[in-house]
């Protein structure tokens, strides 16, 4: 799980509070809503809006301590916004793959700390 949720560093950044971290997730689990096609709408109309929309999903990544999936989320933020060049459609396609696995990690994280 630490390759998708880096358990070690979301306490960290939550200050080693377990409590605070598992609302974070819970937070997380609930309300981080990423839709691939409102990106691609937001790309067509403006992309600054689109890295607004991804840059919110990456700071909610990095909340958690979701490497991966905040790095994603930086490349495609930084292309957007002129800071660097590359092809969006595989990165956006990867960064989807990451959120769902993300958000199985926190739901999996939290069902083990219920119990």
């Amino acid at each position: 799980m630490n390759e998708i949720l880096d358990i070690e560093k979301g306490l960290d950044l939550a200050d080693n509070d377990k409590e605070l971290y598992v609302e974070l997730l819970k937070l997380y689990s609930t309300e981080a809503k990423f839709d691939v096609k409102e990106l691609n709408d937001l790309i067509m109309k403006s992309e600054e809006e689109a890295a607004s929309y991804v840059h919110r999903a990456k700071g909610a990544c990095r909340q958690i301590a979701a490497v991966k999936a905040a790095a994603k989320g930086q490349e495609i933020e930084d292309i957007l916004r002129k800071k660097a060049e590359g092809n969006l459609a595989p990165l956006i396609n990867d960064f989807v793959k990451l959120l769902d696995e993300t958000m199985k990690a926190v739901k999996q994280y939290l069902q083990n700390a219920e119990n």
